[in-house]
């Protein structure tokens, strides 16, 4: 599928651009200073990533107390990672609901970078009917053959779901907030610590953030505009 197809070019033009780098400073520094230097800037940016960029993607938007919080489906995966992000929303819990039950791929889509996700078609941007059924047992799909399985679901409060091969749960739960609602995603995975597992965490993970801010901040925009156009005269 040409989700598939975008992501697989991501990662390999990223190594091509990694290779083409190395052998570039080999014919410019020869093959001894080209890995000094190789091995220094990945160090770098490894612990630049690990001590620095990490700690904050992975709780993106979220408060203390957010990121501190008992939240429904943590005890489906009490061992794994969490990773909490959140965003307010100008709007009422019921307001928002819409667009979180219609989400996944083949219905509203992810409300991210379209040219990666849904296959490229764009994201919905309006509440659509046909989708707002999911209910216990459904499925939130990132890719025809890849997907969440609902576990709970509480109206408007939560979507409790878990990957299908069973390594992570995904919480998505709204709050109120004043006058309008936080969005809460708190995400559970099983982390292989292997050396290949954590290569792949490497990119996952800040993959994961890309897309996932960018659908937290669309859902704000939609909604936001949804609620404006809504109440004008």
């Amino acid at each position: 599928m040409r989700t598939q197809a975008v992501i697989a070019s991501i990662i390999g033009g990223l190594a091509a651009a990694s290779t083409a780098t190395f052998v570039a400073l080999v014919w410019w520094q020869g093959w001894t200073l080209a890995v000094v230097m190789a091995t220094v800037v990945c160090f770098t940016v490894a612990a630049s990533y690990r001590f620095a960029i990490r700690p904050w993607h992975l709780r993106w938007g979220a408060t203390d107390d957010e990121v501190g919080r008992p939240m429904p489906g943590d005890e489906l995966l009490p061992d794994a990672d969490s990773v909490t992000r959140a965003i307010s929303i100008d709007a009422t819990a019921d307001e928002v609901w819409p667009w979180l039950v219609q989400l996944g791929y083949g219905k509203a889509g992810w409300y991210s970078y379209d040219w990666i996700d849904n296959d490229g078609v764009p994201s919905a941007d309006r509440v659509l009917t046909e989708h707002q059924n999911l209910a216990v047992g459904g499925r939130i799909l990132m890719m025809p053959t890849m997907g969440f399985g609902v576990r709970e679901i509480v109206e408007p409060s939560h979507i409790v779901s878990v990957l299908e091969d069973g390594s992570t749960s995904w919480c998505l739960a709204l709050h109120p907030d004043g006058d309008g609602v936080r969005l809460v995603s708190r995400w559970r995975p099983t982390v292989d610590r292997s050396l290949g597992g954590m290569a792949m965490l490497a990119v996952v993970e800040p993959g994961t953030f890309i897309m996932e801010q960018k659908m937290l901040r669309t859902i704000r925009q939609r909604v936001e505009a949804a609620r404006t156009n809504e109440v004008m005269p």
